[in-house]
């Protein structure tokens, strides 16, 4: 949402992004986004022909993207680690995808976000982390 939106954190995460020789995702980012996006709309917080220019930026981002299948694995493992740590639902899904993706590569990912709890279990998970809103 930070790259998209104008809000805490949007500068350095669209700088992040673009350094970036990938970047990754999981699937289900393409309907919270959409969610997201039409919350602001609802909630007055970006006038409509915002969030239409706002979803077609995010078209066109969106094919640039490696995108991580919501698999039982991921389902299983997103599972555990809300028994774990206190995790939202999508924000399990969004780490156990790293994780899993981390694990295919054999590469270190680093996961960017702004939510502490989430930031919190993706270090304890031994993930490398950004806070876009503070480092």
């Amino acid at each position: 949402m930070k790259a998209f939106l104008v809000e805490k954190g949007t500068e350095r995460t669209k700088r992040l992004l673009l350094q970036e020789d990938f970047t990754a995702t999981a699937t289900i980012t393409y309907t919270e986004m959409y969610s997201g996006f039409s919350g602001k709309r609802r909630e007055g917080g970006i006038s409509t022909k915002q969030s239409h220019a706002i979803c077609q930026e995010f078209e066109l981002y969106w094919p640039t993207c490696l995108h991580v299948e919501l698999t039982s694995e991921i389902l299983e493992l997103a599972r555990d680690l809300i028994i774990q740590y206190p995790l939202r639902a999508f924000d399990a899904i969004h780490l156990a995808s790293a994780i899993q993706l981390e694990r295919e590569m054999a590469e270190s990912i680093t996961m960017i976000a702004a939510d502490e709890r989430l930031l919190y279990a993706a270090k304890a998970e031994d993930l490398m982390v950004i806070n876009v809103e503070t480092d």
